[in-house]
């Protein structure tokens, strides 16, 4: 089991629309961690992040990303506390170290909060989501035609990415079956070592098959789905409801001096639309009728 989930061809209508739509799809969800700091509104983007994973059957990949990305919005919210003085409620009076007084703020710490729960949202949609459940292959395909050697970098790295952390894995476990365990640092240089080594010969490998010399790909039409059409409908009217929510602003929040987060009716409303679109496309009998078999 890993943290970063891999791709696995699933019986859902996410895994079955073409790699573009799966993709914008996510990609939305990821649009409102960037747009909002409001926590009503992240926690609506959370659990349509989370729904749509459960009814894809990447559930799990997803809650393994929610875990990943949990430490580090942790750390946002401790430094967020420790560094920013702004705030008229204080939680807690420390000493002074470094020529200034490190005090804690109730409105520095709930900012730090939000923003770490825009990194949950982040990390949720597109590590989670996105790597679980749209094909990287097909999705790079789609950028042959714009740019060739990028599309085949980036096609090399999500490959090679998941084997060099197995190598790592199994050089660990080597490790710890030898009368003295080998530390990290000499783990991590063996890791390295092989990482170059691998890099020479898959380059040379290309090199003999001709791909320096390939150009753009003829193009090729696919019929539009109905899945197409149900997840792309679903990642635009979450597009629409991002912008047009923060245009009306919806999700206000304010931090400093004294905190003031909007908790009315458009918070709630655009929550629950989250929720609702993240599960929407994927439920229902159409949903099921014409997906791809495992």
């Amino acid at each position: 089991m890993t943290l970063i989930p891999a791709y696995r061809s699933r019986p859902s209508a996410l895994h079955t629309a073409r790699a573009g739509v799966g993709a914008a799809f996510c990609c939305s969800f990821a649009l409102v961690g960037a747009l909002y700091r409001n926590p009503l509104v992240l926690a609506g983007a959370i659990g349509g992040i989370w729904l749509a994973g459960m009814c894809a059957g990447v559930g799990r990949e997803v809650g393994r990303s929610l875990r990943l990305a949990l430490p580090f919005a942790v750390l946002v919210a401790v430094v967020n506390a420790l560094v920013y003085q702004e705030g008229q409620t204080v939680l807690l009076r420390g000493d002074e170290f470094l020529g200034r007084r490190w005090d804690v703020t109730l409105e520095a710490t709930v900012e730090g909060l939000m923003n770490g729960m825009r990194i949950v949202v982040l990390i949720a949609a597109l590590g989670g989501l996105m790597s679980a459940a749209v094909d990287p292959d097909e999705l790079l395909k789609a950028l042959r035609r714009i740019s060739y050697r990028s599309a085949l970098t980036a096609s090399l790295a999500t490959r090679l990415v998941p084997v060099l952390a197995r190598d790592a894995s199994r050089m660990s476990d080597a490790g710890r079956c030898r009368p003295r365990p080998a530390g990290r640092l000499t783990i991590v240089r063996a890791a390295l070592a092989n990482a170059l080594d691998r890099a020479v010969e898959v380059a040379a490998a290309l090199e003999v098959r001709g791909y320096a010399l390939a150009g753009k790909p003829a193009r090729s039409r696919r019929p539009v789905s109905r899945h197409d059409l149900r997840i792309g409908g679903a990642a635009l009217a979450i597009t629409v409801l991002a912008i047009a929510g923060l245009a009306a602003g919806a999700g206000h929040v304010e931090a400093y001096p004294t905190l003031d987060v909007a908790t009315g009716p458009a918070e709630v409303g655009l929550a629950c639309a989250l929720v609702a679109l993240g599960a929407a496309p994927l439920l229902g009998r159409s949903a099921r009728l014409g997906v791809a078999s495992a």
